[in-house]
């Protein structure tokens, strides 16, 4: 984990979770957090929120939008109500991550097709609130990488769907390490191992790279503590018995969860997948509409 963290930024390009996929939890998320109306970690959801189904080739999922994630909402609903969605494949799948679809130009696409980068004109501003999470279901707003996109505005189309895994403590913390590290680049008084690593990168001296690497890692622990113990406790046992993928938690707008057709969300997780993650057996959005 703290090699891929570490080589890639040292190399001027911290990798991010999604192509058009794809901060820090601050103390007062415990009284921003309503546990009862905003629940990501199960299949209820409030009766007021819009419903949309995604009929699928391999069944039926059910999702429920979240009104206060405004922009977001009303633009989902507005492509779902044109048909935008209706052919668009699964192009993206991670097992124990997530399921990413909203690319146009999967519509007919042949099996060689290079998917991902499609979708409107547009993007819609980013609604990151530091009290919703990547709880398994979680409907997500896919986006560029920060290095093209410093403001982590949402694609106008692509969205994803949280697999994830349970998480241990330590697993947990393991998740924080991307955030530590851009604590750790970002402090003038680290620009000496910045530069280190970025030589030893390109001198490919992966011996001293990686003893650099054991390092950083020392010093980035107590900002892992740190952020660690800021995250309140029901958050951290929701990801132990009900997972998801916390390292997304601040950096992609959570506009919505997953209602209906866990077993769906199950078997595309499971599809066998080739290049780019594409599944091997096309899986298709018949049709997207609102349920009334």
């Amino acid at each position: 984990m703290i090699k891929y963290v570490l080589m890639l930024p040292l190399a001027l390009a911290l990798a991010s979770c999604g192509n058009t996929s794809e901060t820090n939890t601050v103390d007062s998320v415990k009284n921003l957090v309503d546990f009862d109306s905003v629940d990501y970690s199960d299949s209820s959801a409030p009766a007021e929120w819009p419903r949309v189904v995604l009929k699928t080739t391999v069944g039926n999922l059910t999702l429920a939008l979240n009104p206060e994630q405004k922009l977001h909402t009303a633009n989902f609903l507005k492509l779902v109500k044109s048909k935008y969605y209706n052919g668009h494949l699964f192009h993206r799948v991670i097992k124990d991550f997530m399921v990413q679809t909203g690319d146009p130009k999967s519509i007919n696409a042949g099996p060689m097709a290079m998917l991902g980068d499609g979708g409107p004109s547009y993007v819609v501003t980013n609604e990151i609130k530091p009290n919703l999470y990547h709880f398994k279901g979680a409907l997500a707003a896919a986006r560029q990488s920060d290095d093209v996109n410093p403001m982590k505005n949402s694609s106008g189309s692509q969205f994803f769907i949280v697999t994830g895994t349970l998480l241990d403590d330590l697993h947990f913390k393991q998740s924080l390490e991307a955030q530590a590290f851009e604590r750790f680049r970002n402090d003038p008084a680290n620009q000496d191992y910045v530069r280190k690593g970025q030589a030893l990168s390109q001198s490919g001296n992966m011996a001293a790279l990686q003893e650099l690497e054991q390092e950083v890692q020392k010093k980035m622990q107590p900002v892992i503590e740190e952020l660690f113990g800021k995250i309140p406790s029901e958050v951290k046992q929701r990801y132990a018995n009900w997972g998801g993928t916390p390292s997304l938690d601040n950096n992609y707008t959570v506009f919505g969860k997953l209602i209906s057709g866990y077993n769906v969300l199950n078997a595309i997780e499971n599809e066998p997948t080739g290049s780019a993650d594409r599944p091997k057996k096309d899986v298709k959005i018949i049709e997207a509409s609102i349920q009334e």
